[in-house]
């Protein structure tokens, strides 16, 4: 029964309409709905007259529609216990297809089916609040909204009572999308009919805008969904709460657990001082370390500081440890969001290499330093993962609070085999760069061998990865290997360096799965800039786990037609994509790098 554009007539209030709304849930991954339930928790406590929310209510983005109704059960089991009525906001995680089409409608309508329209206005007794839908075009790159939407948008505003609070909805923050035109084409009619709020989400992080023509514009964190960074930056899981009167007043507050904070918390100056800090080349590393399995290491590199931001930064180094609460100052609460990202499976915690102890650095406003960051350890039986560091960088707020960003860094570290011929040792295929996407699943590793073939010896790899879902792209291969840099499915690129330049060939792991234990596996592609080339049925074959050994995918990959020698330099790159709109990568080598194969002379 569910209509674009209908007006729903609320349930009366004989005092004021308390209103709660819910930030973003999305990307939080299981860990994300105690926080979600614990709101809810809240919510009943504070007994509001009804609950909204800014959109992103299940991960989606996938192309398995049992995976989308488990996730909104998974929503809908917690907002069920609300004792206030619930109204929904379309976010893009919640109607955008995992097949990266956007004529694919079909989360769109399960979304109406589920929750309800995707544009709507709801009728309280003190006020107006209107919903609406900032993902038509169904595609992240090409958001706008269209005129029909508009229309609709002046008509409700132009019936609702403009003496009370009228409060627009939308999960996407359409006035920061330049084709939208929000100033000459929506803006007015906010202005013309006295909207007194505009509020939003889908960045992630809690913060107000500037006010136009009297209309308040706020952006909400998320409640359950993704984060990264420390409160101050606007990133923790909040409540919103709303209080609609007396009279034509909006009073807008945030809750987190057992805390109530001002509108202001973050203010829009702060929150890009630390976007910039997060997403500029703020901290890059320069150069690499010898690998330790060679001999002991005494190192360095280089880390780059640039301060893109307009007030002096304070620079702290330290190798990665342990996760520990963030402490929020002047406020009486916690974060965890050390502990909820935190991956084990890609920080080596017990890393051999020791980081020479720095200073706290201090970087003036648009300066840029280098820091040269000595490191040591003793030679290892097996080459290790490269070691992390975390770069924390602090700057006083325009409320005098001290702003801690955390911005992990791994160390590139250079490999080369003086034997690739003889099976050792297992290279760990790594996670090189940090990202907060990484799957908590343990790394891979490769090895390299010869076997005999018809022409003389062949190179072959044993290669083992950890994937709890294999997925095949569902394509033919000339398109795998057209998308291969973002592929649809998992894939394994392997590229070798040799005298007649780079060669290089793929497979996809889905294809084999479950392995037929010693027999023929998928085919080996070989492909060029060009597209794809020669396929080699049979040179890849799925390997048993040895008994009482944990359960892992292995492939032995043998490569035709190159003579060894010949080859000087190899890469093996892991996609994994559960069927979902990322795909994360693991590699043998650093980026733009290769493991160096140096073969005896004859």
């Amino acid at each position: 029964r569910a209509t674009d554009g209908q007006t729903v007539e609320a349930g009366p209030n004989s005092e004021r309409s308390i209103v709660a709304i819910l930030p973003d849930r999305t990307t939080g991954e299981d860990w994300g709905l105690p926080h979600l339930d614990r709101a809810v928790t809240d919510l009943n406590l504070l007994r509001p007259d009804a609950v909204f929310c800014v959109g992103d209510l299940v991960q989606g983005y996938t192309r398995d529609s049992e995976t989308w109704e488990n996730e909104v059960d998974d929503y809908l089991s917690i907002i069920d216990r609300l004792d206030a009525e619930f109204w929904p906001t379309a976010g893009n995680h919640d109607v955008i297809s995992g097949e990266r089409d956007s004529q694919d409608r079909s989360f769109a309508d399960r979304y109406r089916a589920r929750f309800g329209p995707l544009h709507y206005a709801v009728e309280l007794e003190h006020g107006t609040m209107v919903v609406l839908f900032s993902d038509e075009n169904l595609d992240s790159r090409s958001v706008d909204l269209s005129d029909q939407q508009i229309e609709w948008l002046e008509q409700v505003l132009a019936a609702a009572n403009s003496e009370e609070p009228i409060v627009l909805l939308m999960h996407r923050p359409l006035w920061r999308y330049g084709k939208v035109r929000w100033e000459e084409r929506v803006q007015p009619i906010l202005a013309r009919h006295g909207v007194d709020a505009v509020v939003a989400g889908h960045f992630h992080a809690l913060h107000r805008d500037d006010d136009r023509d009297g209309v308040e514009y706020h952006l909400l964190g998320v409640c359950g969904g993704a984060i990264d960074q420390h409160p101050l930056t606007g990133q923790f899981n909040h409540l919103t709460l709303l209080d609609l009167g007396p009279g034509d007043q909006v009073h807008i507050r945030h809750l987190p657990s057992g805390v109530m904070l001002p509108d202001d918390f973050i203010r829009r100056a702060d929150q890009d001082r630390a976007y910039r800090l997060k997403s500029g080349r703020t901290a890059t590393i320069k150069g690499r370390l010898e690998d330790p399995w060679t001999g002991p290491v005494q190192g360095e590199v280089e880390l780059e500081i640039r301060n893109p931001i307009d007030v002096p930064i304070t620079v702290h180094v330290d190798p990665a440890q342990p996760p520990r609460p963030w402490l929020v100052e002047g406020h009486a609460f916690v974060a965890r969001t050390e502990s909820d990202i935190a991956n084990p499976s890609t920080t080596d915690l017990e890393t051999p290499f020791r980081l020479t102890k720095i200073d706290p650095i201090e970087v003036a406003p648009g300066k840029t330093i280098m820091v040269p960051l000595a490191f040591s350890a003793p030679q290892t039986s097996t080459p290790p993962p490269p070691p992390e560091i975390r770069v924390r960088i602090e700057f006083e707020d325009t409320q005098g609070r001290l702003v801690p960003m955390m911005l992990p860094r791994r160390i590139p570290v250079a490999r080369a085999d003086p034997a690739p011929a003889d099976g050792v040792p297992a290279w760990p295929i790594a996670a090189w760069a940090h990202s907060v996407y990484e799957e908590r699943e343990p790394l891979g590793w490769a090895s390299t061998n010869l076997v005999p073939g018809e022409t003389g010896p062949r190179l072959a790899i044993d290669l083992t990865i950890f994937d709890d879902r294999l997925a095949d792209d569902g394509v033919p291969f000339e398109s795998t290997v057209k998308s291969r840099q973002n592929p649809h499915g998992d894939l394994v690129v392997v590229d070798l360096l040799t005298d007649d330049g780079i060669r290089s060939f793929l497979f996809e792991p889905a294809l084999i799965a479950p392995p037929p234990v010693g027999t023929s596996g998928t085919e080996l592609v070989a492909f060029s800039k060009n597209g794809p080339g020669q396929v080699v049925p049979g040179a890849v074959q799925a390997i048993s786990t040895p008994p009482g050994e944990p359960w892992r995918h292995q492939y032995r990959i043998e490569i035709p037609d190159i003579d060894p020698r010949t080859i000087s330099g190899l890469q093996i790159r892991v996609a994994d994509n559960d069927r979902t709109y990322h795909t994360q990568w693991r590699t043998l080598a650093p980026d733009r790098s290769h493991l160096g194969l140096e073969w005896p002379a004859p």
